[in-house]
């Protein structure tokens, strides 16, 4: 019984029943390149995750809560249109990335508290 790689779509006789590629590198080349495919369609979201983790890490280090200004963390690269989930905080809901809980206090000020 012949089979067709995945990738190559060459007809193979297959030496197992799960086998669907003729060679090896014919599989790692398959799903490194749906891997890669994945990553690419996700990273308009993961990659200002990642920048705004980044920051807040530096700048929330040794601190539990602070108060920002807003123009200071754009200035710093942060951008507020992603976040990781919502968490409920002194009764409200409000957004959070990982550990760290934000939201505006008063005209341009942001309070970062870490959500340990």
């Amino acid at each position: 019984m012949k089979r067709q790689d995945l990738l190559t779509k060459e007809e193979f006789i297959p030496l197992r029943i799960n086998q669907k590629f003729a060679v090896p590198y014919n599989r790692i080349k398959y799903y490194n390149d749906k891997a890669n495919e994945f990553r690419h369609s996700i990273a308009y979201i993961n990659k200002p995750l990642h920048n705004n983790i980044r920051i807040l890490n530096e700048i929330m280090k040794g601190k539990k809560e602070a108060i920002f200004h807003k123009q200071f963390l754009v200035g710093k690269g942060f951008y507020f249109g992603v976040h990781t989930h919502v968490k409920e905080y002194a009764g409200n809901n409000q957004y959070a990335i990982y550990n760290y809980i934000f939201f505006t206090v008063k005209d341009e000020q942001v309070k970062i508290i870490r959500n340990d």
